[in-house]
């Protein structure tokens, strides 16, 4: 009897320290993300070292005249309060539409939300290039808007949309849009349908219920694809060059512009710098807001 107390207590031990995580400081858990982790110190770490080297090489008093230089600098700060600009424009349109696919999908059948999953997830198999070059089909002067306008007579002459700021935001919330929906659309899954069901007992209309219940369980998910369709919007290079033009042009392509055309490449490292501490700071930001958030739920 006591040896088998104290072999389920071994093994309540055994258990709890799994789910502390201890599993990791064993071989076999290192082994298994050891090469995420490698590629991870490659691939993430290893350009940040460089950039930071690169910065470096002249010394603390030449770093801090490079980073006063760039943040002192008039087309740096248009070129930085446009891609916030664009990057918050973005974040809203996506995560309002997203949202309301997600609930549409939501409240569909089965097979409406197979298929609907299948056309919000192929354009992802698709290179972001070969997407953002159908867009320069419609939208140029020549292309099937223009032409469309034009025979049935409503235009006399092609309108001038492309290398426009809203031709960039199409094409930026078509590709945002994906990472809008499934994480919306993930915290709607989890609701207990119980819950509509006793809203509607209490006489709540569905835009009532919508707005005292769904919408409080899933401000969450709206929050994450938030913070998600704006970070990785700051960071846009290919669809601001190809369809905006110099005019609508985002950091991204400054740094690119930097390091290729003026050969610059502290300055680029720089600017690279100062995009990654923004989103550093604005991912930290939103953790301490889900951190305080979930605290207040609790109490």
């Amino acid at each position: 009897m006591q040896l088998n107390n104290n072999t389920k207590a071994g093994r309540g031990s055994a258990v709890a320290e799994v789910d502390r995580g201890v599993v990791l400081s064993q071989p076999v858990g290192f082994a298994s993300v050891s090469p995420l982790l490698i590629l991870l110190g490659i691939f993430f770490f290893g350009p940040i070292v460089a950039l930071t080297l690169a910065i470096l090489d002249g010394g603390l008093k030449e770093a801090g005249r490079l980073f006063t230089q760039v943040l002192t600098d008039e087309v740096f700060q248009t070129v930085a309060l446009r891609t916030i600009r664009i990057s918050l424009i973005v974040t809203v349109i996506s995560v309002v539409v997203g949202y309301a696919m997600a609930y549409a999908m939501w409240r569909s059948s089965s097979s409406m939300r197979s298929i609907a999953l299948a056309l919000i997830m192929f354009p992802l198999f698709t290179s972001i290039v070969v997407r953002t070059y159908a867009w320069t089909a419609l939208f140029s002067r020549n292309g099937m808007i223009n032409t469309a306008l034009l025979e049935a007579g409503l235009i006399d002459k092609p309108l001038t949309m492309l290398y426009t700021e809203p031709v960039v935001l199409v094409g930026m919330v078509q590709a945002m849009l994906p990472f809008a929906i499934l994480p919306i659309y993930t915290i709607l899954l989890g609701l207990d349908l119980d819950l509509l069901r006793a809203s509607a007992i209490c006489g709540a209309r569905g835009r009532q219920t919508f707005l005292k219940v769904v919408l409080p369980l899933t401000k969450q998910g709206a929050g994450v694809a938030s913070v998600l369709v704006f970070v990785i919007s700051l960071g846009f290079f290919i669809t601001p060059a190809i369809l905006g033009g110099p005019r609508s042009a985002m950091i991204a392509n400054m740094i690119s512009t930097e390091v290729t055309t003026f050969y610059d490449l502290k300055g680029g490292a720089v600017m690279s710098v100062l995009l990654l501490v923004v989103t550093l700071c604005l991912l930290f930001i939103a953790s301490m807001i889900g951190s305080v958030a979930a605290h207040y739920r609790k109490s």
